[in-house]
Parts: C-alpha cells; structure tokens; sequence
C-alpha cells in the first residue's frame, strides 16, 4: 500500500513520518488489497488536524478526521476511526446472508 503523507501549514518531524506509515500499514490486516492512503497534517491556531484518505480496492474512498493537542493525537484518533470503519465494512459483508431456516421452519441459531 502506498501512503503519501503532506503537510499543510506546518512541518511533519520524520518519527511522525515512520508512525504515520506504520500505523497505515497496519489496516491491511483488515484488506490486503488496499491501494494507497493519503494523510495530510495542517495546523490552525494551535489546533493540529489529520485527514486520512484511504482508497479501496474497488474503487471506494474512505475518509476520517482527527484532530488533537498534538499531531500524534490527531493521527491516532484519524487511525482508529478508519479502523472502526473497516471493521464495519468487514461486517457488512459477513452478515448481510439472511438467517438459515431448518426442515422443521425453525431459524438455526448463530447462523446469521
């Protein structure tokens, strides 16, 4: 997965670089098959922002804000909500089948 990092307004230390990089490269345990990421850091009147792009396999983007005391805060708060988003979306795809339905018409538990 390619991860372009930019920054807006303000300079990115390089042990941000690494931890942003190994922070995105930890969602491919969600999808290997993701393509790239694109973060970017600004800062405004001591508020430090992070947005996070992430593009899919197919085509779909997904976003998520962070935004903190720090840049680290607002990367790892950018980091968990494109987490929680993949994990949704790997959910989704588990349990949108109907629930089984045995000979006798009764619906078989935890078959959802």
């Amino acid at each position: 997965m390619v991860v372009n990092i930019t920054a807006r307004h303000c300079t990115i230390p390089e042990a941000l670089r690494r931890r942003t990089e190994e922070r995105m490269n930890r969602l491919l345990r969600f999808d290997e098959r993701l393509v790239s990421v694109d973060v970017s850091f600004e800062a405004d009147h001591g508020v430090h922002r992070a947005e996070a792009r992430l593009v899919l396999p197919r085509g779909g983007v997904m976003v998520a804000h962070g935004s903190g005391a720090s840049y680290r805060a607002a990367l790892d708060r950018a980091a968990d909500r494109l987490t929680r988003q993949l994990k949704r979306r790997n959910e989704r795809k588990r349990t949108h089948h109907a629930a089984r339905v045995s000979e006798e018409g009764i619906e078989v538990p935890g078959s959802a």
